[in-house]
């Protein structure tokens, strides 16, 4: 079998969290992948409300356009940017990070919490939760109040912190990570918490792949039906 191409595509402008999020798929994926990382040319560096949102989504669904040789698509930002538009225009497999971290929720528990960056993110959360139908299975959204620029390692003991408030108060089982950045941070969560945590990247990426291995490709009939106002019309996004 061909060698597996997954194109990661960052929305926010931060170079250097496309590098740790490329580097956490290819070391999930192994050898004979090739991830190909793709950042946002405009917007923000950390995208934190809905205004950041939109512009995030046109800048991912214009990077799927322009990398139409990928075998499969990683959005690599929490919130999903784009992932239904970009559906409609490929029929590779194409996964959001958000997505992807809770269909591993629900696989490794049967309650977990959240932690996030900023408080006013949460009703987004919120929405996204139910748009993908795990509502039920959330205890709570916990703000560390560290915006996605400042995650790091300073930023590890508060978000420690929020998940050991997540177990013992509310009675999660496992945490999603709400954020593209805090990749760096899964493992000491994970050791230090004591239970599953992921942001969804690994995982997302394997999820990637396996849909493109068992030959499964995005419909397109009905809603994802291609948009035919933007054929030919790459300068649209």
């Amino acid at each position: 079998m061909a060698a597996f191409r997954l194109a990661l595509i960052n929305p926010n402008t931060d170079e250097a969290d496309t590098t740790e999020m490329a580097r956490a798929a290819g070391a999930a994926l192994g050898d004979g992948a090739e991830v190909v990382p793709l950042t946002a040319r405009r917007g923000v560096a950390g995208i934190e409300t809905s205004a950041e949102s939109l512009i995030a989504a046109a800048e991912t669904l214009a990077l799927v356009r322009e990398t139409p040789d990928a075998d499969a698509y990683l959005i690599a930002c929490f919130g999903d940017p784009g992932l239904d538009g970009v559906r409609e225009v490929t029929d590779a497999p194409v996964i959001g990070i958000g997505e992807a971290t809770y269909h591993a929720m629900a696989s490794v528990s049967r309650r977990f919490a959240v932690i996030t960056t900023l408080r006013r993110g949460i009703p987004a959360l919120l929405d996204g939760m139910e748009h993908y139908g795990v509502a039920s299975r959330c205890v709570g959204v916990l703000a560390s109040e560290i915006t996605v620029e400042d995650l790091g390692g300073d930023s590890t003991d508060a978000i420690v912190a929020a998940g050991r408030r997540a177990v013992d108060e509310l009675g999660a089982e496992a945490l999603a990570l709400a954020c593209g950045g805090m990749t760096d941070l899964e493992n000491a969560v994970r050791e230090r918490v004591g239970v599953p945590a992921t942001n969804g990247v690994a995982f997302g990426a394997l999820l990637a792949h396996a849909l493109w291995r068992s030959g499964l490709r995005t419909s397109t009939v009905g809603s994802l039906a291609p948009p035919p106002g933007l054929a030919g019309a790459a300068d649209l996004c």
